[in-house]
């Protein structure tokens, strides 16, 4: 009886509630003379809120960096004038200091570099193609490192930080058209640009110097016969790895997720698993669909064939133990509208859904250890591909953190066997106030900050239940979970 007790409090220990407490506010009140507030965390050195004056002058308005402590205590303010049609187009945190890229239509960009350590800001301007994109953006050495299409051709771009001068390397193959020629992923590691490229139903490293010069470029797919949907490369320790989705077929999402040690430029071990082989992986649709695709599952395999559920995957960079690696990768897809005009349908696209994640374990041989599923649920829907969960190592244990619809969730994975050895999971309040209510909430969006703190943000209606008087906020509260 003694044994059984204890047992039943260990289980217990293991999944608890939480206490998520208020700990810091920041309100914005509607009607100001400041709007199109962005809130970026700088991981454990502070907050950093940025927004555009609503007024200008000659073409020209002020873009406004105030910086925060944890205590959300303000520290810093200060304003630069911008061009009246920029816009935040993306932001990156590089060796402690953030870079917002501003962009406008006509093809110009501004990167507003703070640095948290001297709460001084440095900008620096260029010139971009209007209709060229910036994906994958990397600050590494000094300088800004993205991918590019314009005009069907994609291109690395590296922009001088000092200067900032923009050169382009174009990506061109013998006897490909470049229109079939696309960048899956670049980043900087070692000094060195990586790029995986999709070159028609294959896929190519290229490896480039930041001066923009081409190192060398290897097919990583010739001898297989799946095909990569999306890719990455990560250094782990002293080993380098590519990692992400793939599919048999040639058209559709991905059917599954692939691991591969990258040696001497080319896959090492690469080892490819079916989504549905992964343990939980649909434990987050209802009953009837899991009995649905099980039925499916094994219709397929009586008749000697592997049946697949297609989905997307944003993949997280590899961490390790020092001895075997961790994947981590959310799984979403895209979600479209349908609206009737007169007797025209028209689609348009409407974000993201995210639905669950994968953790999983594996040696350096690409050999699955173990794996665990958890459904999630982010509050929006965003318009591009993002990272919701935060992850990082705590001892030899893997340490999970996001919010789920109106929760704050921290998963801890047991390295041994991927165990979730502490469950803590507490309702979002609105307010540090008891006499306010949050009647109403738009545009909201969540995010971790540090260790166990998060934000949330959005524009709200708050209403006081003793006085009845209402205001409208852009607020950010500060949760801490205990």
């Amino acid at each position: 009886m003694r044994t059984l007790l204890l047992c039943v409090i260990a289980l217990c220990s293991q999944v608890m509630s939480m206490t998520a407490q208020v700990t810091g506010r920041i309100e914005y009140p509607h009607r100001a003379d400041y709007e199109d507030q962005v809130v970026l965390p700088v991981d454990d050195k502070g907050l950093v809120i940025q927004s555009f004056a609503k007024d200008s002058k000659e073409g020209k308005r002020y873009f406004k960096t105030e910086f925060y402590s944890t205590a959300m205590k303000l520290i810093s303010t200060d304003s630069i004038l911008i061009d009246k049609g920029m816009y935040f187009y993306s932001d990156v945190v590089e060796s402690g200091v953030l870079y917002t890229v501003l962009r406008q239509k006509d093809g110009s960009f501004m990167i507003v570099a703070f640095n948290p350590a001297t709460h001084k800001i440095t900008t620096t301007d260029g010139e971009y193609t209007r209709k060229g994109s910036m994906r994958n953006l990397v600050i590494a050495n000094g300088s800004v490192v993205f991918s590019s299409t314009q005009k069907k051709l994609d291109r690395i771009g590296i922009i001088d930080l000092k200067t900032g001068n923009c050169r382009f390397t174009d990506i061109h193959f013998p006897k490909v058209k470049d229109k079939n020629i696309f960048v899956l992923e670049n980043t900087v590691i070692d000094n060195t640009i990586y790029a995986l490229v999709g070159v028609e139903t294959d896929v190519y490293l290229l490896r480039l110097d930041m001066q923009g010069n081409q190192l060398g470029a290897n097919n990583l797919t010739a001898d297989i016969a799946e095909r990569i949907i999306s890719a990455s490369v990560s250094k782990a320790g002293n080993k380098f790895f590519v990692t992400g989705t793939y599919s048999k077929s040639k058209k559709g999402g991905a059917e599954g997720i692939f691991f591969s040690e990258l040696k001497d430029d080319r896959f090492n071990n690469i080892k490819f698993y079916n989504f549905l082989k992964l343990k939980n992986f649909t434990e987050y649709m209802s009953d009837r669909k899991q009995a649905k695709i099980e039925r499916r599952k094994e219709k397929a395999e009586k008749a000697g064939k592997e049946y697949s559920l297609r989905y997307l995957m944003a993949s997280h960079r590899i961490m390790t133990d020092g001895k075997d690696y961790f994947y981590l990768g959310e799984a979403y897809y895209p979600v479209y509208r349908t609206t009737w005009i007169g007797n025209t349908m028209i689609t348009t696209f409407a974000g993201y859904n995210y639905t669950h994640a994968v953790l999983a374990k594996f040696d350096v041989a690409g050999n699955l250890l173990w794996d665990e599923c958890f459904p999630m649920e982010p509050r929006l829907m965003p318009m591009y591909v993002k990272h919701f969960v935060s992850a990082s190592m705590k001892g030899n244990n893997v340490n999970l953190l996001f919010t789920d619809k109106n929760r704050l969730v921290s998963k801890l994975f047991r390295n041994a066997d991927g165990n979730v050895i502490q469950d803590r999971t507490s309702e979002i309040i609105e307010t540090d106030n008891e006499d306010e209510d949050v009647k109403k909430m738009r545009y909201s969006n969540s995010q971790h900050w540090y260790g166990d703190n998060f934000l949330v943000y959005g524009t709200q209606v708050v209403k006081n239940t003793k006085t009845g008087e209402r205001r409208k906020v852009f607020a950010v509260t500060k949760y801490t979970i205990k």
